[in-house]
């Protein structure tokens, strides 16, 4: 537990999403130090992303889950929902393959498609508001039984919004090692997986 949420007073499950969001921003952002030299390769003629298009994609997903957190948390708390009983752990709830395993393309929604050209150095700030958001977001949200709310995501269907904050770090994950990989392919070596 960081000192941060400790001071903050913030419900168990709250806590333990921000930090599993935490370590896999960290994950993500050692991926853009690993390919520093290549920042600036465009897009691939096979049109994947840049890094920085993925940057600015992580970015339109992370603040797409801060908006809907915000506003189903706020309707819940109008209905006048139970509070959040519940100290379990969230962790196991998502099987982070399902978005960690890169053999398996995702096609990306229209409204998180990346802004073509963008660069790793607008995409890190935008990510650092969009992080900002989430973590707003969340401790707003303390106290809110997050896990009897559900919603559709465009991908896995019906999660709670535990699960979409775990499916957020995963795809941190998921997008770090397709950072790695461009760094590789630029190297000339064989991309990871």
């Amino acid at each position: 537990m960081s000192e941060l949420t400790k001071t903050k007073g913030l419900h168990p499950r709250i806590e333990e999403l921000l930090e599993h969001l935490d370590e896999h921003r960290a994950v993500l952002k050692d991926a853009v130090a690993h390919v520093a030299p290549f920042h600036k390769l465009p897009r691939s003629a096979d049109g994947r992303w840049s890094v920085g298009e993925i940057l600015d994609h992580v970015h339109r997903v992370e603040s797409g889950f801060a908006r809907l957190l915000t506003k189903r948390t706020a309707e819940a708390r109008a209905r006048g929902d139970a509070g959040e009983t519940e100290t379990s752990s969230i962790l196991g709830t998502v099987d982070s393959r399902m978005l960690t395993d890169r053999s398996r393309r995702i096609n990306a929604p229209e409204m998180v498609i990346p802004r073509e050209g963008a660069t790793v150095e607008e995409g890190l700030a935008a990510l650092a508001g969009s992080r900002a958001a989430v973590h707003r977001a969340l401790e707003d949200a303390n106290g809110v039984a997050l896990g009897a709310i559900s919603h559709t995501h465009p991908v896995f269907g019906s999660l709670n919004l535990y699960q979409w904050g775990l499916v957020l770090g995963y795809h941190d994950a998921r997008h770090a090692a397709q950072i790695r990989e461009l760094g590789d392919q630029a190297r000339g070596a064989t991309p990871a997986r």
